[in-house]
């Protein structure tokens, strides 16, 4: 709960954060981080108690992206739907307020309006009445790694979130993991095996070799003990890979002879054929014909799909951005 207390602390507005009990943050899910990881963090939901007692609690919801998503109100809205409607079983009717932030790290610059009202076609006089709402933005690379630092127990997960995707990662390694310093053994190692999961399957120019050297250069300061911990090897082998992810590097085993676009397109057929069923056939063509980047970006978001028409918009609207 401290990555989290601390996370908000630095990123909610003022008049947000100072109506909560800092020390109230309870996470509504399983774990801090998405067990297959697939090129992301997951979303994360939180309740925090209102300072003002009897006044409730706040839903934190944190939704990651590491690419421009045009559509990521509609995604939160419909995220928030499913949290009302278990509250609403919960107590009868009423309905807890939600906080949404969209953490964002990717390369280019975010430029996707920040309210929900602007996926709406059509003239200005019939939007009124629609629904409308507010997600707030952190947008990582607006800050400096001196500033992620500054962020307690979060500096270590903000810093690697920002240069995951950076040509600089590598040189920025010995910097970001020499934040274990400061944590005692038990939480240093939750946290490096963390990092590796996240590494291992985002990064695809970091290898065992130089993730152990940056290790090493981190920690030798003060001659920490923990590097001759053989856990610490363990995590290496069972984490950090040499490449891209598991189901990445199937894709390119594929791509072999079907080309690196058709190969992730196959693949990602197959994923969507196991979790819906026998498919129209129309769908495989429209995957066949997504850019390699769209092809990843639709493998991310396969979690969130829940039927073929939610498969037919996704596809509709990465489509109407080419």
């Amino acid at each position: 709960m401290e990555v989290a207390r601390d996370f908000a602390l630095k990123v909610l507005p003022s008049h947000v954060s100072t109506l909560l009990q800092t020390g109230s943050f309870r996470l509504r899910k399983d774990s801090f981080v998405d067990t297959n990881l697939k090129e992301h963090f997951s979303d994360l939901l939180y309740e925090v108690d209102f300072r003002e007692e009897g006044r409730g609690f706040l839903y934190l919801l944190f939704e990651h992206k590491s690419y421009l998503s045009t559509d990521v109100a509609y995604q939160l809205l419909r995220y928030k739907m499913r949290i009302w409607e278990h509250a609403s079983r919960a107590s009868g009717g009423s309905l807890p307020p939600i906080f949404a932030v969209v953490l964002y790290h990717g390369t280019a610059r975010w430029t996707v309006p920040l309210n929900f009202a602007s996926l709406y076609q059509g003239p200005e006089s019939v939007r009124l009445g629609l629904l409308d709402f507010n997600y707030h933005l952190v947008d990582l690379s607006a800050y400096s790694d001196e500033e992620l630092k500054m962020w307690g127990m979060a500096a270590l997960g903000a810093l690697l979130l920002k240069h995951i995707f950076r040509d600089d990662l590598v040189e920025r390694l010995t910097d970001i993991l020499g934040l274990l310093r400061s944590m005692n053994e038990r939480t240093a190692l939750e946290f490096l095996e963390l990092t590796l999961r996240y590494v291992g399957s985002a990064a695809e120019r970091v290898t065992p070799a130089n993730f152990r050297q940056a290790l090493q250069e981190a920690l030798a300061e003060r001659g920490d003990p923990r590097m001759n911990n053989r856990l610490i090897d363990q995590l290496i082998a069972d984490h950090l890979a040499e490449h891209q992810p598991d189901w990445w590097q199937e894709a390119m085993e594929l791509g072999r002879q079907e080309g690196r676009q058709e190969g992730a397109a196959s693949l990602t057929m197959d994923q969507l054929t196991r979790k819906f069923g026998g498919l129209n056939p129309g769908f495989e063509a429209r995957v066949q014909r997504l850019p390699l980047e769209d092809i990843k970006r639709l493998w991310e978001d396969l979690p969130d799909l829940e039927s073929e028409s939610s498969l037919m918009e996704w596809l509709d609207r990465r489509e109407k951005t080419h």
